[in-house]
């Protein structure tokens, strides 16, 4: 009875190791890794002092790649030699190989001192479709422990269940291998950004690019909304040591603040409701290469500490885990704000601000570059409309004079708009009318000069409020070329009562077009 309870405890625990196993491979795809839990399971279940596992190089003994794991560490480990010598038996045979002296029966002549303790010995093989692939090998010490038909039997199970996962491993592998071909082939053909201008502003940020890329130093990146920033930190990680590594991208407005340190960091499972499996963080996940901090004003303040701590120290825990993690990551950070009056008034952590703004570059508005419109819309509808279409001259000066207050990032999706909506080849400056996008509201110093002329133009005894009112529909005529729907909106009311007020000043579309123009040109 008690040797049926001693064999019933023995099965059942080769069935949790073997489940165990399972659970381990089936969370990698690494051949290390892989070969590393196999060798160490058929450790334990086979109750063996020392093995290996050995994968085949093209159907013959060479190993192209061995583990050797003991059970202590004073143990000799298995001879590379003998590996390869009973490799080459298992090869041959396609069977499991068992003995109680494997030097005599694997003839090893000659062996080191250090092997003639070797004794017993199991090896099994590891197939994929009917081919030999490599082999699980175990070797005790004279006088210990004899392998018997019962270890061959488990020993064949955990290699038949491991084979599937080595050469999945080994398929992932192959698919890493050719993506950083790809991503080499790429890095070849990057040698310039799309950061698109030749105005003086322009040039200073791609001349702080190249000064700042080749090294590892923390870069915080200033400007508006829609200025460029990821695309600057793009080409400073493109232009670095690491551009065959991660570029990895946060927007911290985007992320709830309950979930940011996750977000960051990662978590294990059961650290949070509803945290049902270990996540890496985006600093795990960008590890060599450069994580980017877009909006950094956004953090919550009470992760800020943990983020310059990790800035300074290259390690971190995931949430609900105490184990330490290191990495090896550059830090890119963004605003639109002002970090150091965000600081000065107590809204972000003036050390992390000192931290992260090692290296700044400041991005120039659209605005403050109005001679790079041209190429960079030229450049867009290229891009957008597969090389099929450009623009006239007369549409780029259309462009030049718009405000652009949403910057490159605005321009860009007007141009999209241009691309769909214009089936020419050819983009005018009437067909920007046309689709209303040259509007940009009437300047404020423009209108004052309009309405000036117009008030001191006129005969004394004229009601003023009807000239400046006369004048205001006059100017947003021309700004929309004479579209009245347009023009209503540009001054934000209805059409119908934009044309009652035409008609009650005698504004005719025709006719007074011309001199309106005329008038605004002269502005």
């Amino acid at each position: 009875m008690n040797n049926n309870v001693q064999q019933l405890n023995q099965r059942v625990n080769e069935l949790e190791e073997l489940n165990c196993l399972a659970q381990v491979l089936g969370g990698t795809t690494s051949v290390a890794e892989t070969l590393d839990a196999i060798i160490r399971c058929s450790l334990t279940l086979c109750s063996a002092e020392r093995g290996a596992v050995v994968l085949f190089e093209g159907g013959s003994e060479t190993g192209v790649h061995t583990i050797v794991r003991n059970n202590a560490p004073s143990i000799q480990p298995i001879d590379h030699k003998l590996n390869m010598i009973v490799g080459g038996i298992v090869l041959r045979t396609k069977q499991s190989f068992l003995t109680n002296d494997v030097l005599e029966a694997a003839g090893y002549n000659n062996p080191p001192e250090s092997l003639l303790i070797l004794g017993p010995s199991v090896a099994v093989p590891l197939a994929s479709e009917g081919k030999i692939i490599g082999m699980i090998h175990h070797v005790n010490s004279r006088g210990g422990k004899l392998f018997s038909t019962n270890d061959v039997r488990v020993a064949e199970i955990v290699a038949n269940m491991a084979s599937q996962f080595i050469v999945r491993a080994k398929v992932h592998e192959s698919l890493r291998k050719d993506i950083q071909n790809l991503r080499d082939s790429l890095a070849k053909e990057q040698h310039t950004h799309p950061l698109i201008g030749e105005s003086e502003p322009m040039q200073k940020v791609r001349a702080d690019i190249a000064l700042v890329a080749p090294s590892s130093a923390n870069v915080l990146i200033i400007g508006e909304t829609g200025t460029g920033k990821e695309l600057t930190a793009r080409a400073i990680h493109n232009e670095s040591p690491r551009s065959l590594k991660p570029f990895i991208a946060v927007n911290c407005a985007a992320i709830p603040a309950d979930l940011f340190e996750s977000e960051l960091f990662g978590h294990e499972r059961g650290a949070f409701t509803g945290a049902n499996s270990m996540v890496k963080g985006k600093f795990e996940l960008a590890d060599g290469g450069t994580l980017f901090l877009d909006e950094i004003a956004e953090m919550p303040l009470g992760l800020q500490p943990k983020l310059l701590r990790v800035l300074e120290e290259k390690k971190f825990s995931r949430v609900g885990a105490s184990e330490q993690i290191c990495v090896d990551v550059r830090v890119l950070a963004a605003s639109s704000k002002d970090l150091a009056e965000a600081a000065a008034a107590g809204e972000f952590r003036d050390a992390l601000f000192h931290r992260l703004n090692v290296v700044p570059i400041v991005l120039p508005p659209l605005r403050e570059r109005k001679g790079d419109i041209p190429l960079l819309a030229q450049s867009m509808i290229q891009e957008l409309s597969s090389g099929l279409k450009k623009f006239e001259s007369d549409a780029l000066e259309l462009l030049s004079v718009r405000q652009w207050r949403g910057n490159v990032r605005e321009l860009r999706n007007a141009v999209e708009r241009i691309s769909i909506f214009v089936q020419k080849k050819t983009v005018t400056a009437e067909d920007i009318r046309a689709l209303g996008l040259h509007m940009d509201g009437i300047g404020p110093a423009r209108l004052v000069s309009a309405l000036r002329e117009a008030i001191f133009s006129e005969q004394p005894g004229e009601n003023v409020s009807e000239i400046v009112e006369k004048e205001l529909l006059k100017i947003a005529l021309a700004e929309c070329a004479g579209n009245i729907s347009h023009a209503a909106r540009l001054i934000g009311i209805e059409r119908m009562a934009f044309q009652r007020r035409m008609e009650k000043f005698g504004i005719e579309k025709s006719g007074e077009r011309e001199s309106v123009e005329k008038r605004s040109a002269s502005v």
